[in-house]
């Protein structure tokens, strides 16, 4: 496996862990802040593999996905379909201001499951998708 591919994939998997060492806690805000984390890092490892290039510097995963669909790489749909909700964690599990209060208020544990299943599985099948581009 490719070195940089490694080493997103394992920043990630550092990222699921810290979510669900959180969510055992029930500090939500923080699991969905990492389970965004984890699936930008699954993201952005696929962009050595699918596209041959570094990923980009943003952090939208529904942008990460839609650069790598455009060159035929695709999600489960029961994966691609929930996609969109991780990307209001970047900002409302941090700053008052975008989760208009508290950000530890802004998500529930229902969120923060749904956000930890779905990144555990987008880190699954990223990683599925680099051990056979080996």
């Amino acid at each position: 496996m490719r070195r940089e591919v490694k080493l997103w994939l394992l920043s990630a998997d550092d990222d699921i862990y810290d979510a669900e060492v959180f969510f055992k806690n029930s500090r939500y805000f923080r699991t969905a802040f990492f389970s965004q984390q984890t699936v930008e890092k699954a993201l952005k490892s696929l962009f050595f593999v699918v596209k041959k290039e570094d990923p980009p510097k943003y952090h939208s995963v529904t942008e990460l996905y839609r650069e790598l669909k455009k060159s035929g790489f695709s999600l489960p749909a029961e994966l691609e379909e929930q996609l969109f909700i991780l990307n209001k964690y970047y900002t409302v599990s941090r700053y008052p201001d975008a989760a208009n209060g508290l950000p530890s208020d802004s998500v529930d544990r229902i969120e923060a499951e749904r956000a930890l299943q779905l990144a555990k599985g987008v880190l699954e099948y990223a990683k599925e998708i680099a051990r056979r581009s080996d």
